[in-house]
């Protein structure tokens, strides 16, 4: 494995027992922070593994990297198949890179590290907290750990540098009508052998000029629409799509860094969170996506009971990348589908998935046109 990053002289791969001897002792595991420069650690995991368990994690992403086989089974399950009790280092790490395969995708991943290192320690460090914490208690943590990130160099860097990514309504083109959210009880399209019992509830993502770009009004209508369906016991079934060319293109870039007041933007994310309400009525929602899932546009649908994606969706999280962290509920979501490690490697590479590669994540359930 020497070789592979022979174009990079500083750069330093880690056996499992030299990482255990540097995150051990406290300060020198404080050393391994970014905070003091250190944006990531690798590890080889082809290494022997320690019998020690480390007392703590560096506050910076932690990258296994191996040349072993895939075997298919989980770092879960590998840590449990150790031999003689050796604590399995694969389990622990933020994220598994399998080389030469993932080769491009490690670059992809140091790449956005390098550049946004505050954004890539928060989000793995949020990662590490939400895994273990209730949908509510994961949804606060994300919600102050964006907030603070609004505040960071990284962020402010990257709206002084971005260009004007979203594409204006050209003046011949009619500008989206109506509703952000357009709400239907029964509609006829519905009401067949697919859906046969119990009222259904539809409700469809409006800004088709904008890809459906996740607005603060259209937050706001889907929490409202949410709200009213969880007092509604006579519904029995929730659908959520998206109208044009996409089911939702993350969120909207013209109001990203328009909040003043971070604080209060937190608690107006908690307050009118759809995350939350698609996680109380999980078991009635099915969500159909199609195009572009970008940030909110799978964040969101990873809450619901059942996702069905058309062959042409494509996944993907970039948020890191702007200095900030998935905000729409991603860090509690997508991991309890695809795993902390995957969701860290989908995040910190910015790369997006086709629906086949999101399928044998577990991200979606089945693709259907």
């Amino acid at each position: 494995m020497s070789n592979i990053f022979s174009q990079s002289a500083s750069l330093k791969i880690l056996s499992p027992a030299e990482l255990f001897i540097l995150i051990t002792p406290p300060m020198v595991a404080e050393d391994q922070s970014v905070v003091s420069g250190q944006s990531y650690l690798l590890v080889d995991l082809d290494q022997p593994a320690t019998r020690n368990m480390p007392t703590s994690k560096p506050n910076c992403p932690v990258i296994g990297i191996t040349e072993r086989p895939n075997t298919g089974k989980s770092s879960l399950e590998s840590s449990r198949s150790g031999s003689n009790n050796e604590f399995e280092i694969s389990a622990w790490v933020d994220l598994v890179i399998q080389l030469p395969e993932e080769q491009v995708l490690l670059e992809q991943i140091v790449a956005t590290i390098t550049n946004q290192p505050l954004a890539a320690a928060t989000f793995v460090g949020v990662l590490r907290e939400t895994e273990n914490l209730s949908i509510s208690q994961g949804l606060m943590v994300e919600s102050l750990a964006y907030s603070t990130l609004q505040n960071s160099q990284g962020f402010r860097t990257w709206l002084s540098n971005r260009s004007n990514t979203v594409a204006q309504v050209p003046a011949t083109e009619t500008a989206d009508q109506g509703p952000v959210v357009l709400v239907e009880r029964n509609p006829r399209a519905y009401l067949n052998a697919q859906i046969s019992h119990g009222d259904t509830l539809t409700l469809m993502l409006n800004r088709p000029t904008k890809r459906n770009a996740f607005c603060a009004a259209m937050r706001d209508e889907l929490a409202l629409a949410l709200n009213l369906a969880l007092a509604d016991k006579s519904l029995a079934h929730i659908v959520i799509s998206g109208r044009g060319s996409a089911f939702c293109a993350g969120g909207d870039l013209t109001e990203f860094g328009q909040s003043q007041d971070a604080a209060l933007a937190h608690l107006t994310r908690l307050t009118r969170s759809p995350a939350n309400l698609i996680a109380q009525l999980r078991e009635k929602i099915l969500v159909r996506v199609h195009g572009a899932c970008i940030g909110a546009g799978i964040e969101l649908p990873a809450f619901a009971n059942t996702i069905s994606a058309q062959p042409n969706s494509v996944f993907a999280l970039p948020e890191v990348g702007f200095g900030l962290i998935p905000g729409a509920g991603g860090t509690v979501s997508i991991p309890r589908r695809i795993g902390r490690q995957n969701t860290a490697k989908l995040g910190l590479s910015g790369a997006s998935i086709d629906a086949n590669q999101a399928l044998r994540w577990g991200l979606i359930d089945v693709i259907k046109d």
